[in-house]
């Protein structure tokens, strides 16, 4: 074949198209080590904590609400994806055995319990079991057996019924939050991210 042929011919053959990055799903603020968080998911606690401190700024709450439950939270989850994805479908398979199973009982105010675990409790049905709740390093089944409410949230007192299914243990979970990578999408929630925190994380920002 003569070279200006070959050379007609090889002009011919379509380019390969382009491998587009993966981007994270619609609506994500940031990442934990490839795991996304979503705006519409960090806002129910949000607004529990502006409930508890009406004074509070949204990124204030935002910080509480990141430090407290949802960095820990998806550290946990990437440090440990296998014991993550166990502990998920114990208690998923719970569903069947909850009346048969022993929980444990835990009684208190939002800063005896957690924000995090007051704050899933306190809108469910009194007497009926929640769906599978995530926490940090573990997967939670709750029953609100009683709610005192008051005039100050500070003070309303929950009754609850726990099942646990951990799959790291508190200082597995800080091991696993200096391992983890942040990236932030969300360049209003990278002002909630405390610079401790940015730094403990190896964060990239946008």
């Amino acid at each position: 074949m003569k070279p200006a042929l070959l050379l007609l011919v090889l002009g011919c053959v379509p380019e390969e198209p382009a491998v587009p990055s993966s981007a994270p799903p619609p609506g994500t603020v940031l990442l934990v080590d490839g795991l996304s968080l979503g705006a519409d998911e960090v806002a129910p606690l949000c607004t529990d904590i502006q409930a508890l401190f009406p004074e509070y700024s949204t990124v204030h709450a935002r910080r509480l609400a990141l430090t407290n439950e949802f960095l820990p939270r998806l550290a946990a989850r990437a440090g440990d994806p296998q014991g993550w994805q166990r502990a998920r479908t114990e208690c998923e398979g719970a569903a069947a055995r909850l009346d048969t199973l022993v929980p444990r009982s835990d009684e208190g105010a939002f800063h005896g319990l957690g924000l995090g675990l007051w704050s899933a409790a306190r809108h469910l049905p009194i007497g009926e079991w929640s769906a599978p709740v995530e926490l940090a390093g573990r997967w939670l089944r709750l029953r609100l057996d009683e709610r005192v409410e008051r005039a100050d949230p500070r003070e309303e007192r929950l009754r609850l019924s726990v099942l646990e299914f951990p799959f790291l243990d508190p200082m597995a979970v800080e091991q696993a939050i200096d391992r983890a990578h942040l990236v932030i999408v969300e360049a209003e929630f990278g002002e909630a991210v405390p610079e401790a925190w940015k730094h403990r994380m190896h964060v990239d920002e946008p």
